[in-house]
């Protein structure tokens, strides 16, 4: 009986579930780098003229054109700043905080998620970018921007912050044996348009997005994998 008690005990300590948290965190990590690093590798395997041809054609159907810019930009520029540093920081700082005042377990673990999602993100961003010290596109650029192009931060954040919002609504709707194609739809949508934003901007490759998504999403299944062992 009493060693029946700590071992129960022992499986809920508080202190399990933070080590899954830190372990999965440096998968997602390593995950993300890998896959980026893959990519990198992989375009450069293809070639480089391929690689021009193939972020020229995309983006010869997603650039703002002169004909289209007084109508669009205002939309597009107000989507893009959802996925800057200062709008991504104020949504993460509200969104823990929403959380922990719940005072529950469950939530509490969403909001660490989340904020560990949103500095993860930036910073991955920054080091990956420092790596490869990609040029931004040789267009007019229709806002003001900084740094290196390959991955987009934008893409990173939207996926692997963004889309952390998205999963815990799913995780939320099938506790109730709901469906989880409404958050997976929404998820796509908001996501893909702050992607394709910065390809209508100017400011990035079309490649520069498809690698940000992708560390994004592996991320985020990542900390699927973390939360579904937590709660």
């Amino acid at each position: 009986m009493l060693r029946e008690s700590n071992s129960s005990l022992f499986r809920n300590s508080p202190r399990l579930p933070w080590r899954s948290l830190f372990v999965w965190s440096g998968i997602g990590v390593l995950f993300s780098s890998a896959l980026v690093i893959v990519l990198a590798i992989l375009g450069a395997w293809l070639g480089t003229q391929f690689i021009i041809q193939l972020d020229d054609q995309i983006q010869h159907w997603f650039y703002l054109h002169s004909e289209s810019r007084l109508a669009l930009l205002p939309v597009i520029t107000f989507i893009t700043a959802i996925g800057s540093f200062k709008i991504s920081a104020l949504a993460a700082v509200c969104a823990a905080a929403f959380f922990f005042i719940h005072r529950n377990s469950r939530y509490s673990i969403y909001g660490y998620v989340v904020l560990g999602s949103f500095a993860v993100m930036w910073l991955l961003n920054i080091g990956l970018k420092e790596i490869f010290r990609r040029s931004r596109p040789e267009l007019e650029h229709l806002m003001v921007v900084h740094g290196y192009s390959f991955p987009s931060g934008h893409a990173m954040i939207s996926m692997g912050f963004y889309g952390m919002f998205f999963v815990i609504w799913a995780i939320e709707r099938q506790t109730k044996s709901t469906s989880i194609m409404l958050p997976i739809v929404c998820g796509v949508g908001f996501i893909g348009l702050i992607g394709i934003s910065r390809i209508m901007l100017g400011v990035h490759y079309p490649t520069d997005v498809f690698a940000g998504f992708v560390a994004g999403l592996a991320w985020l299944v990542c900390m699927i994998g973390a939360i579904k062992r937590m709660i």
